[in-house]
Parts: C-alpha cells; sequence; structure tokens
C-alpha cells in the first residue's frame, strides 16, 4: 500500500464515537521485559525524525526530554525491521512488518526474527478491517512463574478514537491502561490543522498507567505511527 493510500484512508474515515474507558492500571503487571514496568503513571512522547531511511526513525523520551528508546528506520539494517534500543544503546528486540493479503506484525528477540515474543494483526469487523485498530498478542513476562504458557498469554485491543486528532485507547479487558494520541504540545500548530497534513508524521503522547511495561507500549505507538501516518 503507497503513502498516499495510507493518507487517504487516514483522512477520509470516520471512527468509534462509542464512549471511550478511562485510564486505570490493571489487576496485575502486563509487560514484555519487567524492568520497564511503570510504577506510577508515566508520560512519553514519541518523535519521528528523519525519513524511515536514516539511522534513527523515532526517539521516545520522558516529557523533560530524558531519552528512553531509540527506534532505528526499517531500511537502515540489512534485516528490513525496526530495532529498538535502549537508552545506552543496546538492543532490546525487533519489530518486523509483513504483508500477504493484509498487514502483520511480529516483535522479536535481537537478530533473531523466529524468537518471536509478540503478533499483532488488525481487527476485522463485520467483514472489514478499520484501519487503526489492532490486536496484540504476547506471553505476558510478568505473569506468575507457576503458570503455564498458554495461561500467561495476553491480548491487548488497540482501539481507534477521533477524526481531527487520532487517538488510540490499549484496553486489556474492561480497562484501558495507556493511551496514544496526537501531541497538541509537541507538534507545530499548524500541522494540526487539517489540510497540513500531507507527508506529516506527529510527535505522539504516550500515556502508560502503572503496572504496564512502557517498552511495551512504545511498541504499539510505533506500529500505530508506522501504519496510520504512512511511514514506509
Amino acid at each position: 500500500m503507497s503513502y498516499t493510500t495510507y493518507s487517504n484512508a487516514r483522512l477520509s474515515q470516520s471512527y468509534s464515537s462509542k464512549p471511550r474507558k478511562t485510564l486505570r492500571s490493571p489487576d496485575r503487571d502486563i509487560a514484555f521485559r519487567n524492568q520497564y514496568i511503570a510504577r506510577s503513571k508515566t508520560t512519553l512522547v514519541l518523535r519521528p525524525f528523519g525519513s524511515p531511511h536514516s539511522a534513527f526513525a523515532y526517539k521516545i523520551t520522558e516529557e523533560d526530554g530524558t531519552p528512553q528508546f531509540t527506534v532505528t528506520g526499517r531500511k537502515y539494517t540489512h534485516r528490513s525491521c525496526r530495532e529498538f534500543r535502549d537508552d545506552s544503546g543496546l538492543p532490546l528486540f525487533e519489530l518486523h512488518r509483513k504483508w500477504s493479503w493484509t498487514i502483520s506484525w511480529s516483535v522479536s528477540l535481537p537478530g533473531c526474527d523466529t524468537a518471536t515474543i509478540a503478533t499483532g494483526a488488525p481487527r476485522w469487523t463485520l467483514g472489514n478491517t478499520s484501519f487503526g485498530n489492532f490486536d496484540l498478542s504476547f506471553e505476558n513476562a510478568a505473569a506468575f512463574q507457576g503458570k503455564r504458557g498458554d495461561e500467561k498469554m495476553l491480548t491487548l485491543h488497540i482501539e481507534r478514537h477521533g477524526n481531527a486528532l487520532a487517538l488510540f485507547d490499549v484496553v486489556d479487558g474492561d480497562r484501558k491502561v495507556a493511551e496514544v494520541r496526537e501531541s497538541i504540545h509537541h507538534n507545530e500548530k499548524l500541522a494540526l490543522m487539517r489540510g497540513s497534513r500531507q507527508g506529516y508524521r506527529p510527535a505522539m503522547d504516550v500515556i502508560v498507567m502503572p503496572g504496564v511495561d512502557i517498552s511495551l507500549v512504545s511498541t504499539i505507538a510505533v506500529i500505530v505511527s508506522d501504519w496510520v501516518f504512512g511511514s514506509s
């Protein structure tokens, strides 16, 4: 799918007007990596940099600019994936995007795309995929050690809302445990206008409740930015 197709779909469709859930902590911790579980409500900022061909396609920081993660451009590595690194530059995991008859995603350990830790796919409604809505399934690293593998499996539902500004709720059962949204504070005012969005990748606010892994929600934010805003 071309960038123009992405942009036209994004600007022409309307999204859910159903009531949104309020932000609440999950009833147990949720994580890819336990060391990144938030212990208080946390707001991060995802900022696109350069083109997807550049060394760093995204930087993810705290609100005061303190770095948390960097994400390489998809075509920067010969393996054609996005590589997440921590604030010291060490690789954490990789995000792979696949196309067949539809788009899908997988998250794997560094350097090994078969060591999958999560998979994602658009969510279908009445025979159609709703642009910007998807599910992410993974084995919860924060689950009790005594549980079987199938009991540790967890699926988060990402629900798109909003028209003028894109809003994405990360839902665990009956709770919204995180939110990704176009940032008003960190984007230029002109770029927030509907007619000024062609070719524009906005900064995103990433709000994470206590008990949720910030690297997990940062991965969701990168998927959202790539898919909805047409990064190639």
